[in-house]
């Protein structure tokens, strides 16, 4: 099973097709071949995760500031989420833009360069996301976020649950970017 990769609209932002196998049993899935040579990854020493979330949850946008910034692998085992990335790099194309694309178990992985805010919205109820980082969860002066509404993120519940602490993040039009495409 080979993982083949996609480029989409943010230079690094890439997703895998999900390499499956389906028999009688159900199926199986690869998403990450490591050391994978087309994407350079190497996850040793990378954090694994996994997000348990309600409709309506809205989580992000977070990233890590240098020198712990942070790739994210994200790929979603039940459900669906309306998955959002703003690319903070300056000089980047897709510079404070935000890119959007819907993930379930049959998408296979998105790979989010450093640099880039991550969020999502869960779609269904006990939607569930893994997600590996390059480099390990950093809860000191390197964690950050931008607020998700000053980006252009519109959720799609009519009654969101967001965190307190992502509303008390910056707005993306105050945040000044040490990142650099």
């Amino acid at each position: 099973m080979q993982v083949e990769w996609t480029e989409l609209a943010v230079p690094g932002l890439l997703l895998s097709s999900g390499a499956s196998v389906t028999d009688q049993r159900g199926s199986f899935t690869k998403i990450l071949s490591g050391p994978d040579n087309a994407t350079g990854l190497d996850f040793v020493g990378a954090e694994l995760y996994w997000t348990r979330s309600a409709a309506g949850v809205v989580r992000g946008l977070h990233f890590q500031l240098p020198p712990a910034a942070t790739r994210k692998l994200v790929c979603v085992v039940s459900g669906a989420i309306r998955d959002f990335v703003v690319d903070l790099r300056v000089g980047s194309p897709m510079e404070r833009q935000l890119f959007e694309i819907e993930l379930n178990p049959s998408v296979g992985g998105l790979l989010v360069p450093a640099g880039c805010a991550h969020a999502y919205e869960a779609l269904e109820d006990d939607t569930i996301v893994c997600y590996a980082q390059d480099i390990p969860f950093s809860d000191d002066d390197s964690y950050a976020g931008i607020r998700a509404d000053s980006a252009g993120i519109v959720p799609r519940s009519s009654s969101p649950i967001v965190m307190p602490r992502d509303l008390e993040f910056p707005k993306l039009a105050e945040f000044v970017s040490p990142f650099v495409f």
